[in-house]
């Protein structure tokens, strides 16, 4: 069978037709299939022109069909439409939407990027807590919403945890969690910190924050997908000279604290820590050397100083087993009774008598202590016999006192005068005894507290 040449000529022109068509569509991204087509919007998509690939994690999935500007009152956009060509491909909910560029100057190309794996640790209190799919949530303005999932559980030990998480988790062991964020136009830290949290129905969630404890906005937009904007060499630099000038500013702020005067001023200061240190390690070597040797023969003589007061104590417990030393304090407190009333007779001076009543009552108080603490405190006959001597000699001097004041009960009013300068002399040698007496009381006082 033959054909004619018109025949041949038509077919040749299909064939080169289709080859075109093919052609075109393969450079322009023009798909003839019903392959699934999105939509994005950007603020700026930095050169990218229709017929750039979309790649999903390295891999050429799809190309970009049209990029049109948007205008109205509300706010300027660049709508980018783009096509999926492969039909295994699943964009992901919440999935980063960013213009890459391959090399230095290569082509500009829209990137897919899924919701990425996060980890996290939580102290292992108990058992079974959460399971996977359970879901994830966060703060975000004065709400707690879901923003995720989690994908998988683990439990390690407290020292897998990183250090940034270490004092969250307080046990040996942690559960190491994994999960991901499927809330749109959410983007996190890298680093979170999570916690269990148990809402008002049961519901067994992982509430996750900042490590600062910043509250995050919620993101506001209708898409499904978190767009990225891409980032301008110019503003790169922009914000370099920002960061720049703000670096030069503090400088000149430091330069100007540390003058020559504060510079000197701190050395002087370092010098004087050093002098301090090396004075306080010196007295530190001091008291070492006490506590190693001076201690001991304090203690020594502490000890050898107790055992001596002890003998003396000992001592002056005969003393007090004498009745006659009880007898003498007796007779001394009637010989001053006996004086008082005199007194008050002759001049009825009601303070008189009562200043020498109390230097009285004082002593006989003192010399009475005095008695007992010996008595407690020792055997020492020699010691007794001083002590009761000492005490009738007072004795004998206030009888004295009394017998001489007793036949003033009969004298006239013109005697008076010599005989209150009489009364006087007594009185201040009464208060020189109880001055005496407590002087003698407290030096025994000070050998009670010691030891």
């Amino acid at each position: 069978m033959k054909f004619s040449s018109s025949f041949k000529v038509g077919l040749l022109t299909f064939l080169s037709l289709v080859l075109l068509l093919g052609v075109v569509v393969k450079v322009k991204g023009r798909a003839i299939s019903n392959a699934k087509r999105l939509e994005v919007q950007f603020k700026d998509v930095n050169g990218m022109r229709p017929g750039a690939a979309v790649q999903m994690m390295g891999m050429k999935v799809g190309q970009v069909e049209e990029i049109k500007p948007i205008f109205n009152e509300n706010e300027n956009y660049v709508n980018v439409k783009f096509v999926i060509t492969d039909s295994g491909v699943t964009i992901p909910r919440a999935s980063a939407f960013s213009i890459q560029q391959s090399g230095l100057i290569g082509e500009l190309f829209l990137e897919i990027t899924p919701p990425k794996t996060r980890t996290t640790y939580i102290p292992m209190t108990k058992k079974d807590i959460l399971y996977a799919n359970d879901p994830v949530k966060m703060k975000l303005d004065k709400t707690i919403y879901s923003v995720g999932k989690i994908k998988n559980i683990d439990v390690v030990s407290s020292d897998m945890v990183p250090y940034s998480l270490r004092e969250i988790v307080d046990t040996s062991l942690a559960y190491k969690i994994e999960y991901y964020i499927d809330l749109p136009g959410l983007v996190l830290p890298e680093f979170m910190k999570a916690k269990y949290y148990e809402t008002i129905d049961g519901e067994s969630t992982l509430l996750i924050s900042t490590l600062d404890g910043v509250t995050m906005p919620y993101p506001e937009q209708d898409s499904d997908y978190t767009v990225i904007e891409p980032m301008r060499i110019s503003d790169f630099l922009e914000w370099q000279l920002h960061a720049a000038e703000g670096l030069t500013e503090t400088n000149k702020k430091i330069n100007e604290l540390l003058s020559e005067d504060v510079i000197s001023e701190l050395q002087t200061s370092v010098g004087n820590i050093t002098a301090v240190t090396t004075d306080a390690s010196a007295l530190l070597n001091r008291i070492n050397d006490f506590m190693e040797k001076d201690l001991d023969d304090f203690i020594k003589i502490v000890d050898n100083s107790a055992k001596d007061f002890h003998s003396l104590s000992v001592s002056l417990n005969k003393l007090l087993e004498d009745e006659d030393v009880r007898n003498v304090l007796i007779k001394t407190a009637d010989s001053f009774n006996v004086m008082t009333k005199n007194i008050d007779v002759l001049f009825g001076d009601e303070k008189t008598s009562q200043k020498l009543a109390s230097d009285f009552r004082d002593i006989i108080s003192n010399l009475n202590d005095i008695s007992k603490f010996v008595d407690a405190m020792t055997k020492d006959d020699s010691l007794k016999g001083s002590l009761s001597s000492s005490i009738k000699n007072l004795n004998t001097a206030m009888l004295d006192i009394s017998t001489a004041l007793a036949p003033l009960n009969s004298v006239n009013c013109d005697n008076k005068t010599e005989i209150q300068t009489i009364i006087d002399d007594a009185a201040t040698t009464t208060a020189n005894l109880k001055k005496f007496s407590e002087k003698l009381n407290k030096r025994f006082l000070l050998f009670r507290l010691m030891f």
